[in-house]
């Protein structure tokens, strides 16, 4: 289960000046998905790099009736599919596509595209092994405090009331990302607003209105 919102936070698009933008893009394809829409399967024979340019993405692996969440792709966010995972877009996205080999080639010439390749690898192994530990050791209360605690220190802004979590993302979105279900969720959540630890804004925002109890949950 990813505790972060965003793979990482290098952002490929933002290496270049305008016009290395230009002629490193000239070698992809742009492709867009709507909502829900598979990107990507590992049963395709291709090996392909894309880049996120709009929208959001989640790795995933998937095994009989069971999904396991690795990563969440945002804009900015570089992928290579040598995975055995599935990538779906969670939103409308819009993604930048090339071969291997192509780009292979770019990162011949620019090296600082290989330390971002590395530091993306680096996360889903990490990943992958919070997911382990997540499922095998943590209850599914815990998963979500964890993932909260995660988004808060991402994304989180300060409020006079407490902090102000836009994750995004619906209830159905959440309890893929942690390993459980929709109902499940909505009845934790729930829980939380009746202890004064959550506030909800609206659907795909949160008020933490006391993150040390929030914290405390950990060491229950």
């Amino acid at each position: 289960m990813p505790n972060k919102m965003k793979l990482t936070a290098a952002d490929l698009l933002s290496l270049f000046n305008p016009a290395d933008s230009d002629q490193f893009l000239a070698h992809f394809t742009t492709r867009h998905y709507p909502p829900k829409a598979l990107v990507y399967s590992p049963f395709e024979e291709k090996n392909l790099v894309f880049v996120v340019k709009s929208g959001r993405l989640r790795v995933y692996l998937a095994y009989e009736d069971k999904e396991f969440t690795l990563a969440l792709l945002e804009p900015g966010d570089v992928f290579s599919t040598h995975t055995p995972a599935f990538v779906q877009a969670l939103e409308g996205s819009e993604i930048l596509v090339c071969s291997t080999a192509t780009f292979r080639e770019a990162v011949a010439r620019r090296p600082e595209l290989s330390l971002t390749m590395v530091k993306v690898l680096g996360e889903l192994l990490k990943n992958s092994i919070e997911t382990i530990e997540g499922l095998a050791f943590k209850d599914v209360r815990l998963r979500l405090v964890d993932f909260l605690l995660g988004a808060a220190a991402e994304r989180g802004r300060a409020s006079t009331e407490g902090t102000v979590v836009q994750l995004g993302l619906g209830t159905e979105d959440i309890a893929l990302l942690i390993g459980t279900t929709r109902q499940t969720i909505s009845q934790i959540v729930n829980d939380f607003i009746k202890a004064d630890l959550l506030r909800k804004i609206d659907r795909k925002t949160l008020l933490i209105t006391d993150m040390d109890a929030l914290k405390a949950l950990r060491e229950l």
